[in-house]
């Protein structure tokens, strides 16, 4: 089986172009959402005695696996994160 020779992609200005995969789960944002987003949300509707909303709670849910291969893909009605 030969190796296959590929030359890197460049823009239009000639620069090749670097892609490095995102890592969300190195970020500032993903530890707080990981550390204090339950409690959060335990405490939010505590203090309110309602239940938050579910898209409000997806979005946390959603943090937390954006990025993570083992979650795959974004779905297509979810913005990148």
């Amino acid at each position: 089986m030969q190796a296959i020779d590929r030359q890197p992609q460049r823009a239009p200005d000639g620069v090749p172009i670097h892609y490095e995969r995102h890592r969300p789960a190195n970020t500032t944002l993903y530890r707080l959402v990981r550390q204090h987003g339950a409690g959060f949300i335990a405490h939010t509707e505590a203090s309110t005695g309602a239940e938050l909303p579910r898209f409000i709670k997806d979005e946390f849910d959603a943090r937390l696996e954006c990025g993570i291969l083992a979650h795959g893909s974004p779905q297509a009605d979810r913005h990148f994160c």
